[in-house]
């Protein structure tokens, strides 16, 4: 059976039953030395919740709902799997954000879908994306499969496999570095500005605190790769793009975090997203190696030598 018709019969036959939100209205985040709320800790992310939302799926699901779409969401991508990562720690399972199973990501537009336009529907394709296509040499693989795509970069994503995500706070500068493939993300507390000419995966992060919450503006893209992986089509952002983030504690383990991004090149409208990190209490992280352990690069390159010298024979 298809996601599609999993998704459709959980809805009209479950839909009823909803999960209860916890209140995070009475909650106070504690204060580090600099008495700013302290994010400063091990936080990590692993659900099957799909960036974008299936089509009649409701984006809050009952617990029922969410253990069956999380299993549709294994068998109908993961299941068969080589990465014991994404099995080691148990059965699938959705985001949960405030006690709420979210079917997506994405929660503006209100359908769940990436408001593509035309020429962001070209180049987000799956076929595109999986490297079906015809590339003029290694630099224009997908970045994930290079080991250069970092999930820590603005906007944040998550995946099946568990992702931890360190914070360190100053006065002047927050920064997060990912156990995932990802360089050092800093957060410009103190406004300093990058020329408009250096551009990066990443970005360049400004950031302020409103309350209890910090918000991150973040420009200077760069168009080198525009993909960011995810559950499901890739998100695009080009260098024109304007991610806005908050991160807000609403308890001792759970860091909710919300995202607009503003791409004029690649979408009709903003969208937003939406989920939470849960409090590690192992409190350390480990190195990612994936430059040292990656040989896809070296079989793509060599596996199309061979494709080349079989259509030189067959051509002779």
């Amino acid at each position: 059976m298809e996601i599609k018709e999993v998704c459709a019969l959980l809805a009209t036959s479950l839909i009823s039953s909803w999960a209860v939100a916890q209140s995070s209205d009475s909650y106070e985040a504690p204060r580090n030395e600099h008495n700013q709320p302290d994010f400063q800790a091990v936080w990590s992310t692993r659900f099957n919740t799909m960036l974008e939302r299936p089509e009649g799926m409701p984006l809050v699901l009952s617990p029922e709902m969410a253990h069956g779409f999380a299993n549709a969401v294994y068998e109908n991508g993961l299941s068969g799997n080589t990465d014991p990562d994404i099995d080691i720690l148990g059965p699938p399972t959705l985001a949960i954000v405030k006690g709420e199973y979210r079917s997506s990501v994405i929660v503006y537009p209100e359908n769940g879908i990436l408001p593509y336009n035309d020429f962001g529907i070209e180049n987000s394709s799956f076929e595109y994306f999986k490297g079906n296509f015809d590339f003029d040499g290694p630099e224009h693989r997908p970045g994930v499969e290079r080991c250069i795509e970092g999930w820590g970069a603005p906007p944040m994503r998550a995946f099946s496999y568990q992702i931890f995500y360190g914070f360190v706070q100053t006065p002047e500068k927050i920064a997060i570095v990912a156990e995932e493939n990802s360089p050092l993300r800093v957060i410009h507390m103190d406004g300093a500005s990058r020329p408009d000419a250096i551009r990066t995966f990443e970005g360049h992060s400004i950031g302020r605190w409103e309350g209890d919450t910090l918000v991150v503006e973040t420009t200077h893209y760069s168009d080198t790769i525009p993909e960011r992986a995810s559950m499901g089509r890739p998100m695009l952002i080009s260098s024109e793009a304007h991610v806005t983030e908050w991160f807000t504690r609403v308890s001792e383990t759970e860091l909710f975090y919300q995202y607009e991004v503003n791409d004029p090149i690649y979408y009709i409208e903003p969208f937003r997203g939406e989920f939470s990190f849960t409090r590690d209490n192992s409190g350390h992280i480990y190195e990612y190696a994936c430059h040292e352990g990656n040989y896809s690069m070296t079989g793509a390159l060599m596996g199309a030598r061979v494709q080349e010298k079989e259509a030189r024979e067959a051509a002779n």
